[in-house]
């Protein structure tokens, strides 16, 4: 059975859950135009992503070189991974079966954890913004699946694999509210930002007289926005969407004002690691997986086509 533990980390209290062939999931598949409403069943989409795991790729012993990262976690029988658990589409706990953790990032991990032992057994720590450097600085956690912006700036903090997904920052403000349509709505205005996020430098860049307040974590950066305690929340697009999905007193309005490439997040210097995952994000956009990953999470709350994946190295720091 997975079981929960209290750890401590630098005097932060997180939890770690061990998901051990934990292969449930919420929500609605969705057809390659991934439009909400269909009337795709969550059973289809259950059925599809175990279609996935059940033909997952596994990597050849070889891969696993000696010394190796990827060979201690064989060894060790898990990857310990930073998540988020409250990130619907992306990483969210399943609130009938809380040792459950699903969505795109969550589903990646898991296929990651299969290339490498031969079946999805992942240890979930789940990090603030500001702690995921090190969380993998100090070897608490193997990689990050936690929305990580890939920046020259963490390069040199840490290493990372891919991208392997595309996103931008964009605008959410409460449903009431009709007079915000954008960024170019913003001057003046108190704007929520998530702490050690790409929006405490690029909301400034764009809107130098917007007041900026700052929260840890996505959950109470949008319990404050529907609070009123700012009129507008600036966050990456996946993430704004994922919580306008979940929560109908918020919207996201306009389109995304810059461009940002998540990337998987290793401790630096572990030139093996990165390619060793850098060839398994190959081989799953190659033979389909992660496109229906994406439709079965992601894909099932935004009104377009399944996108192609990022080119592998091709953002500054990968």
């Amino acid at each position: 059975m997975p079981s929960t533990r209290k750890t401590l980390q630098r005097g932060v209290p997180l939890l770690a859950i061990t998901v051990t062939a934990a292969l449930a999931f919420s929500g609605c598949a969705s057809d390659s135009s991934a439009v909400p409403g269909a009337d795709p069943t969550a059973s289809a989409a259950a059925d599809s992503l175990s279609s996935v795991y059940d033909n997952a790729v596994v990597a050849d012993a070889a891969a696993l070189l000696p010394d190796s990262t990827m060979a201690a976690i064989k060894a060790r029988g898990k990857l310990v991974v930073a998540e988020a658990l409250d990130a619907p589409l992306l990483s969210q706990q399943n609130p009938s079966s809380p040792d459950d953790v699903e969505g795109f990032d969550a589903d990646l991990a898991k296929l990651l954890a299969i290339y490498i032992l031969g079946e999805p057994n992942v240890e979930i720590i789940p990090p603030a913004s500001e702690t995921r450097e090190a969380l993998l600085q100090n070897g608490t956690v193997d990689v990050v699946f936690n929305t990580y912006t890939i920046t020259t700036q963490r390069d040199e903090q840490v290493d990372f694999a891919g991208p392997y997904l595309q996103s931008g920052l964009a605008v959410a403000v409460k449903s009431d509210n009709s007079d915000i349509q954008g960024i170019d709505d913003l001057a003046g205005k108190k704007v929520i930002v998530g702490a050690n996020t790409p929006a405490v430098t690029a909301v400034p860049e764009k809107q130098p007289s917007a007041e900026l307040v700052s929260f840890a974590t996505d959950p109470e950066a949008v319990q404050a926005l529907t609070q009123g305690r700012g009129d507008a929340y600036v966050q990456d697009f996946t993430l704004l969407a994922s919580d306008a999905a979940s929560n109908s007193a918020i919207k996201v309005v306009g389109q995304p004002f810059t461009t940002e490439s998540y990337g998987i997040g290793l401790k630096n210097g572990d030139t093996a690691f990165k390619t060793f995952i850098n060839d398994w994000l190959t081989k799953i956009e190659a033979n389909g997986d992660w496109a229906k990953v994406w439709d079965a999470t992601l894909g099932s709350a935004v009104e377009s086509s399944t996108p192609t994946p990022p080119a592998i190295g091709s953002v500054p720091g990968s």
